[in-house]
């Protein structure tokens, strides 16, 4: 028996031998038929057209008019096939651009300069006047007339879709699209921190400062050489996005600026509680985590309130708060020269203060908490709260 299986296992061992020779080793495909005669191959996709510069004049975008296949330039027509998109923008600082108080504020503080309605109402079609001529500085008075192309519902859509995405009658995308129903030019431009810098960049040659700085702090900072854009953060992409075809966007257009993502915001107190009536000393540390640029930024007639205070079980204070003003105060008038220290955060910045808290000693002991809270101050004085944090704190 052993004799007769002698042979096929001396034939087997070179077999397997070869086997562990060849695997991993790719062969070479089976050749591949000619197409059959009734078989036409697939043409190729045409390449899509460039976008131009998008703001080669500047402020406001010169007259628009309708590409083929877009109904109107209001966002309202835009929903129809990027509804998703439509209504993060709707809900945005972008849509609120010309409505919102804290512009109103700014604009009744410079006079109500056209400048300001430039990227507040960034089309020449949303203008209800048009500047011929500037005089008495910057922000100062301006020679205007009418506008006969005022469109007075785009005007009230602030940055509207058309503002960054229609130009010489073509829809802007970031990529292709050949599935529109309009033409789409391509701009590499819509996703770099120089598009943004349009408007949120505002400086003139013999100002002190600029009144916005935004683009400029980004640019001082670490995340250009990281290759971080604007959009990376204000504008992620959308996961589990509904689309229409090929052509709805992906990013959100909502513009994100959660005050919770950019601030690290860190205490140290002894432990053991707080005992009424008595004072409780601990650190504050404030770290720049989370936002490309100063914190805050954008306009200086707006500021951040830090605030530290004990409260009770019920919520409420049980003294008055320690407070640290985060602004880059200015002059009430034009050129708006600085007049104290900016003390925002830098971008990346860690800043520790010492604070110190004296409940009452009739407060409600119990379990409370420490509450670190971030508060921005408007133009008036008003306050709005933009993030709590709370730690367990024993009252005693």
């Amino acid at each position: 028996m052993y004799a007769r299986l002698l042979p096929l296992l001396l034939l087997a061992l070179p077999l397997a031998f070869a086997a562990r020779k060849n695997k991993g080793q790719q062969t070479a495909p089976p050749p591949v038929a000619d197409p059959s005669p009734d078989e036409t191959p697939a043409e190729a996709e045409p390449k899509a057209a460039k976008a131009p510069k998008l703001f080669p004049e500047g402020l406001p975008v010169a007259h628009q008019a309708l590409p083929p296949g877009v109904a109107s330039l209001s966002a309202q027509s835009c929903n129809g096939c990027h509804y998703e998109i439509h209504d993060s923008w709707a809900d945005s600082a972008h849509a609120d651009a010309l409505g919102n108080e804290a512009f109103q504020a700014a604009m009744a503080a410079t006079g109500n300069s056209p400048l300001c309605t430039s990227c507040h109402t960034p089309l020449v079609n949303q203008q209800p006047a048009l500047v011929r001529e500037y005089s008495g500085g910057p922000l100062g008075s301006a020679l205007v007339e009418p506008n006969e192309s005022w469109d007075a519902s785009l005007s009230a859509e602030g940055v509207t879709c058309a503002a960054c995405h229609v130009r010489g009658e073509t829809v802007v995308g970031s990529r292709p699209a050949s599935g529109a129903p309009h033409p789409v030019a391509v701009s590499e431009e819509l996703g770099s921190s120089e598009f943004c810098a349009s408007c949120h960049q505002l400086d003139w040659e013999g100002a002190e400062a600029p009144l916005y700085d935004t683009y400029g702090e980004w640019s001082r900072s670490p995340y250009p050489a990281a290759g971080v854009q604007c959009q990376d953060c204000h504008m992620p992409p959308r996961s589990g996005l509904i689309t229409a075809g090929d052509f709805a966007a992906h990013r959100d257009h909502g513009v994100t600026a959660d005050p919770a993502r950019a601030v690290t915001m860190l205490a140290d107190i002894p432990p053991g509680g707080l005992t009424r009536g008595e004072t409780l000393t601990g650190t504050l540390t404030l770290m720049n985590t989370g936002a490309g640029h100063s914190f805050p930024t954008g306009s200086p007639f707006t500021l951040v309130v830090v605030q530290v205070v004990a409260v009770d079980a019920e919520g409420q204070d049980t003294g008055e708060p320690f407070e640290l003003r985060l602004e880059r105060p200015i002059a009430a008038e034009p050129p708006f020269a600085p007049t104290g220290p900016d003390t925002r955060l830098k971008a990346g910045e860690t800043r520790a203060v010492e604070f110190s808290l004296s409940p009452e000693q009739k407060a409600e002991g119990g379990q409370g908490a420490l509450e670190i809270r971030l508060l921005e101050e408007g133009p008036q004085g008003d306050r709005t709260l933009l993030h709590t944090q709370r730690i367990p704190l024993a009252m005693h």
